[in-house]
């Protein structure tokens, strides 16, 4: 296997990304698409706790914070409310910023809100089991989001009896979710039936949650259809994939590929995606050098060397070892930058 057993490298400081820096480059409008609404985030984790800060920073919004110990719930709001601060401070919030509570019960969470965010488990009976509840104490016009990043929204939405099912869709947060812009919007195969049959579709849950994610400053991206993993996760798959090729074929090793990405063309890649690369590189120049280089591409279909790394205890960060040796101070110093 060979893993490597140096500290992981680090990019050059010139253009390196600070926290500040990125929420700076997080400027944009916000508030201004609509008036105070009343959200539900259920899950007080960090997932939760970002996705409420960014409803509150969004606009005059009451967002209520829900977990199934009370303690957890009054501690993320205290958390989400402190990346509230964090964004205003850095002129990232709207001119009114809304606030976080914590709530005890799921019917004061979802009662009278308009959009309701949830972020459990991923697990899907856990799921089920919560949008079942929650369907029947919501409006009959809240939208139901769900966070996951895996499991399939139609079987979450499963859960729901009756006509519940059809306001059921994926709002994926990117973490960490108050710096992220991107939210992965993807209707269930429920939602996506009774969106056909409106007269308009714009009075559908997916465009209700993109129009209100877009006021709260976020850059929603709409899937046509359901696919596991969304965009996101799958094009990071597909890298890392071509990545495990390259170090199993013995080509390079994980430093080098590392450092390809963050001191090359991951550079452009937070402002240019690869259709709009293959327009100014040339759809012609493209087409030729793909022609070379498909055929040639990584096609695993497990991921081995992560396979033979959990078998000797390399988890990652948090057993300080992985595919690269870490101390506490390296992998501090790393998270900074995530």
């Amino acid at each position: 296997l060979g893993p490597s057993r140096r500290s992981p490298p680090l990019p050059g400081t010139r253009g390196a990304v600070q926290l500040g820096s990125r929420a700076q480059g997080l400027r944009r409008p916000l508030g201004a698409a609509m008036s105070g609404v009343k959200v539900a985030v259920l899950g007080p984790g960090m997932m939760g706790c970002g996705i409420a800060a960014c409803a509150a920073a969004g606009g005059p919004h009451e967002v209520r914070l829900w977990g199934r110990r009370p303690e957890a719930a009054e501690a993320g709001a205290r958390r989400a409310t402190e990346l509230v601060e964090f964004l205003a401070s850095n002129g990232v919030a709207a001119p009114r910023c809304g606030r976080v509570v914590a709530v005890s019960t799921l019917k004061e969470a979802v009662e009278g809100a308009e959009f309701v965010f949830e972020s459990v488990a991923e697990d899907l009976a856990v799921k089920q089991a919560l949008f079942a509840e929650i369907a029947g104490l919501c409006g009959p016009a809240a939208v139901l989001c769900t966070n996951t990043s895996s499991l399939p929204v139609s079987a979450i939405a499963e859960g729901c009896a009756g006509a519940a099912a059809a306001r059921v869709i994926a709002a994926h947060f990117i973490g960490p979710a108050h710096l992220v812009p991107l939210v992965e919007v993807c209707p269930s195969e429920q939602a996506a039936a009774a969106i056909a049959a409106l007269p308009d579709a714009a009075a559908g849950p997916v465009e209700r949650v993109r129009n209100f994610l877009l006021g709260i400053g976020k850059k929603p991206a709409v899937l046509k259809k359901e696919i596991d993993g969304f965009i996101a996760a799958r094009l990071q798959a597909a890298l890392y994939r071509e990545c495990l090729h390259l170090v199993e074929s013995g080509v390079a090793d994980c430093e080098a590929v590392d450092g390809a990405v963050f001191n090359g063309f991951g550079r452009r890649l937070n402002q240019i995606g690869p259709f709009i690369q293959a327009d100014f590189a040339g759809v012609d120049l493209v087409q030729r050098t793909h022609a070379t280089f498909f055929p040639q591409l990584g096609a695993y279909q497990r991921d081995v060397r992560a396979d033979a790394l959990v078998q000797e205890g390399r988890t990652g960060v948090k057993a300080l070892r992985g595919h690269y040796d870490w101390t506490e101070q390296t992998a501090k110093a790393t998270a900074g930058r995530r």
